[in-house]
């Protein structure tokens, strides 16, 4: 009886992270702890940037704008090559909205 409900548990949740990667497929690319991670940690942008080489080829850091916009001032490589073409881009991180 407590293994159906902890079976029911991890169902409700694998269906949760499943829907946020449909949305996002890049997560696809990310474990369900990792995932977890950057929904919980997703009003914290700094909190998210260890997972960014796994979602995107060859980015490892983001520089954001020092205010609230989470807007990206640049990008940089794994060779620690800067890229200041993202200026105009603004991080969008999932919000956990508590739906379930």
């Amino acid at each position: 009886r407590e293994r159906t409900a902890l079976d029911k548990i991890e169902k409700s949740l694998e269906d949760y992270l499943e829907t946020k990667r449909q949305i996002f497929p890049r997560f696809y690319f990310l474990s369900n702890d990792e995932l977890l991670e950057i929904l919980a940690e997703s009003k914290n942008p700094q909190k998210v940037q260890p997972h960014l080489r796994k979602c995107f080829d060859n980015i490892v850091k983001l520089e954001l704008l020092e205010d609230k916009s989470h807007s990206i001032k640049s990008m940089f490589s794994s060779k620690k090559e800067k890229s200041t073409d993202c200026v105009a881009a603004r991080l969008r991180l999932p919000r956990h909205t508590g739906d379930r």
